[in-house]
């Protein structure tokens, strides 16, 4: 079995060694560069002060203007690291190179596997995150390892996993372009944001970046969920059939053995008690990244992750994952 990665990205475009995340996050020196953002990392004060000397960019596409007002306002109430303001994915170049900025955009990198038995059976999938850099202008001459500073998972449909394979020949920058345009991703939400962005920034405050499979459980877990209400969102909730690729929404009754209180909501419901009413406390996340599976908690009071549980091999959420939550 021959596997190869193409690392895409609006920074650069190259073949890789293949490593499993899970020998990406054990291992720094799989990824020497951290062109995949995946091992835990300690950042040098001096790099957060220059992160905190920026205004920060979020990339949408403009077709979508008129309809990210909540993700705007959930955004900027749940980032505090630095000014944030937005625009188009096409105005890209207009910052990468300035130092005054940072910015959050997708990338990605897709791994193919070639059986040489069989060399039509070419098996491919595409792990897509959200990852904020700073200008390669605002990094020491030789300090290149550090200007990414998060990866957040992203949980995209079948069709957007396949935008690379569709799109093959097309340099990096008309792919992401692409997908800013017609990629859809389950977790691309106003409060899902609002809780990554917050969790991101309260780690910078200490300067680190967790590993990507680092699993967390608060001590107090059971006694805080036990005291309040968990939202999970219903988008999140989606059925995969991994030979056809045919998505359906999931049963309400996953949660059945879930030991405390829960709600699933919509969207707009979610944004009405977490960002309107601003009495939520616990958020369910679910995200399928190719076999990766990642099941998170997040705190919103006290900004942080009380809860994540990586998965290889594992297409859905199951019911014995909720039921692990206690």
């Amino acid at each position: 079995m021959k596997k190869t990665i193409i690392l895409l990205s609006l920074v650069s475009i190259e073949l890789v060694s293949c490593f499993s995340p899970k020998k990406l996050a054990q291992s720094k020196m799989a990824d020497p560069k951290d062109h995949f953002l995946v091992a835990e990392m300690n950042y040098n004060p001096a790099i957060i002060s220059q992160l905190k000397a920026t205004t920060t960019v979020f990339f949408y596409d403009k077709s979508v203007e008129s309809k990210i007002d909540s993700l705007k306002q959930a955004i900027k109430s749940g980032w505090d690291l630095t000014p944030i303001i937005f625009d188009d994915i096409n105005n890209f170049n207009k910052y990468a190179s300035d130092k005054k900025y940072s910015y959050f955009v997708i990338e990605g990198y897709t791994i193919t596997s070639t059986s040489m038995a069989y060399s039509s059976a070419n098996l491919s999938g595409t792990h897509y995150y959200l990852t904020l850099r700073l200008s390669k202008e605002a990094i020491k001459k030789g300090d290149a390892t550090t200007y990414g500073l998060c990866r957040i998972e992203l949980y995209p449909n079948f069709q957007t996993m396949n935008i690379v394979k569709q799109s093959e020949g097309n340099n990096s920058n008309d792919i992401i372009t692409k997908l800013y345009k017609d990629g859809i991703f389950y977790n691309w939400t106003p409060i899902l944001m609002k809780a990554q962005l917050e969790a991101v920034s309260s780690n910078l405050k200490k300067y680190s970046r967790p590993s990507l499979i680092e699993e967390v459980k608060n001590k107090n877990l059971s006694q805080m969920l036990s005291n309040d209400t968990l939202y999970v969102p219903k988008s999140l909730l989606i059925d995969f059939a991994a030979f056809s690729g045919k998505e359906k929404d999931k049963e309400d009754n996953i949660f059945q053995k879930y030991n405390y209180k829960y709600r699933i909501c919509t969207d707009s419901e979610l944004f009405d008690i977490f960002e309107t009413q601003k009495r939520g406390r616990f958020l369910f996340e679910y995200v399928k990244s190719v076999t990766d599976k990642l099941v998170t908690i997040y705190d919103l009071k006290e900004k942080n992750i009380v809860y994540r549980k990586y998965t290889t091999a594992s297409y859905n959420l199951k019911s014995s994952d909720i039921e692990k939550i206690k």
